[in-house]
């Protein structure tokens, strides 16, 4: 007995410094890592500060549901949390620390739920704990949870929706039928393609569970139902976009058709392509740096094979499992793999808005080590201790670099804001206007130097607003007493400058050139 005990007390240490391990890789210097901010970014946390001091988006939109952001839209999840954070934590101001927090919540969600999902589908610690580590240590888990893309979050909602419907699967209690359901429904807050998602996957489940006799029809009514009325805004939201309906007020929102012509991008004439294309860049990467990196991939290399063998696994199960109306944990992560891929196979897929299939891609992992293992059964325990220590390298391998050497800013540095470039002309007293090489991005200096929406509206002019100008071209007429910053890759501005006559002042900073 007190073997026993002392085994779960090992277990749970572990467990307690695989945990503390992941918030740090998530927390250690999020506001540094990674070194540019995106658009979106910029663009979130414009509205958010405006929504959370005035009541508006920067578009004027009055609290709404779907706030606008580059013609497009932006999920509410991640929108109204950073709102709450600049209310209460910020005291009405917004830092990039505190932008970046939800998607680190979110990233911690995956951790915590996907190993209770481990847990819950083997009732094995060693398969726990490896589940644990993977979760902790592959480079998309650490690496999509430290910037503020809003889609982000709907890997770990769903983690968590996912593992609510397991309990259930395993108990039947109707206490976890409830809580999946409204999980799912707030899965639908997190990101647009959650829309198909989410429907497409729960038809798949609930009918699977009513030919494996896991559920009554009643009680997938009460789920339907419960779904609905937790993301019954959404559904109105969905509604006044398919049928142009006027804004609707509902609980202080403001429902309108933001992002319509967003639908026209939803089209079935290159599904097929656009599923394959998604599958490559989950598996490896999509040449955006913010994601994963070439070399590491998202789950490194040496976990393809794995993930190829889990599926076709996965797969075989299935096919057995329905003959004979058994009901197992993989049909949960399978049917969300093929409800995700069809959902991204009716637009281009990016590898962010893919987030929701690593959780699927852990499984299948997991189930080809296992199969693996099967089949090398005779020399198991040399072929695993082989395979940890390929992982071990390259956790350490990708934690170095990460840590030490990666810098978007290097390949993007249209993506880094000139803050201290801003700041110190600003402190001049003999600048007058400054001109900003942001290509007419002008969140990229409001997200950091926010002011009234309205003041900002009031002072617009055509290429900025009061003394902020945030384009530079060949024609943009140059006088001495306003400052210039531009970018150090855009030689055609540079040579302008260098040419016009003038004996300018410069200041060089990371990725800009200050001229006054």
């Amino acid at each position: 007995m007190h073997r026993i005990q002392a085994s779960r007390h090992t277990y749970f240490f572990c467990l307690l410094m695989i945990f503390a391990a992941a918030l740090f890789l998530r927390a250690y210097r999020i506001s540094e890592i990674p070194d540019i901010v995106h658009i979106d970014e910029a663009g979130l946390a414009r509205n958010a500060w405006c929504l959370a001091n005035y009541g508006v988006d920067r578009y004027f939109n009055e609290m709404p549901v779907y706030p606008e952001n580059f013609g497009g839209g932006q999920s509410p999840l991640y929108s109204y949390l950073v709102v709450l954070l600049v209310k209460t934590i910020g005291k009405g101001s917004l830092s990039l620390t505190l932008l970046r927090l939800p998607g680190l919540f979110s990233s911690m969600l995956v951790v915590l739920f996907g190993t209770g999902l481990v847990s819950s589908v083997y009732e094995n610690r060693k398969v726990t704990l490896t589940g644990a580590l993977l979760l902790t240590f592959c480079p998309y888990f650490i690496m999509h949870g430290r910037y503020a893309l809003d889609c982000n979050l709907m890997l770990g909602c769903s983690t968590a929706a996912l593992y609510l419907l397991a309990r259930y699967v395993r108990t039947g209690r109707l206490s976890y039928l409830i809580a999946y359901s409204v999980a799912f429904g707030i899965v639908m807050y997190s990101y647009a393609l959650s829309y198909f998602v989410v429907p497409i996957f729960l038809c798949l489940i609930t009918l699977y569970l009513l030919w494996c006799r896991r559920i009554t029809f009643r009680r997938a009514l009460l789920s339907a139902l419960c779904v609905c009325i937790t993301a019954l805004p959404i559904l109105l939201f969905v509604c006044t976009l398919l049928f142009g309906l006027p804004p609707i007020h509902f609980l202080g929102f403001t429902l309108s058709p933001t992002a319509a012509s967003r639908l026209s991008d939803i089209s079935l004439s290159n599904f097929r392509n656009n599923v394959i294309d998604i599958i490559k860049c989950t598996l490896t990467h999509d040449g955006r740096p913010l994601d994963a990196v070439d070399g590491f991939y998202t789950m490194y290399a040496v976990s393809i094979p794995f993930i190829l063998i889990g599926f076709a696994a996965s797969c075989y199960q299935w096919l057995r499992d329905f003959k004979s109306r058994t009901c197992r944990h993989g049909f949960l992560f399978f049917s969300f793999y093929i409800a995700g891929l069809i959902a991204i196979g009716l637009s281009h897929g990016y590898l962010y808005r893919a987030n929701y299939l690593f959780i699927s891609y852990l499984y299948f992992l997991i189930c080809g080590i296992i199969s693996a293992c099967r089949f090398v059964r005779s020399l198991r325990i040399y072929f695993m201790a082989g395979l940890s220590l390929v992982y071990l390298f390259c956790a350490v391998m990708f934690i170095r670099y990460y840590f030490t050497s990666y810098s978007p800013a290097e390949t993007i540095p249209q993506f880094v804001p000139a803050n201290e470039a801003v700041e110190y002309a600003g402190s001049r007293p003999d600048i007058r206007d400054i001109y900003l090489d942001y290509a007419g991005v002008s969140e990229f200096y409001t997200a950091f130097f926010p002011e009234s929406p309205y003041t900002v509206a009031e002072t617009t002019h055509e290429d900025g607003y009061g003394r902020m100008h945030f384009s530079i071209t060949t024609d943009t007429v140059l006088l001495p007493g306003n400052a210039y910053i531009v970018l150090k890759n855009n030689q055609a501005i540079l040579t302008y400058l260098n040419d016009s006559g003038y004996d300018w002042h410069i200041e060089e900073y990371p990725c800009h050139y200050l001229f006054y």
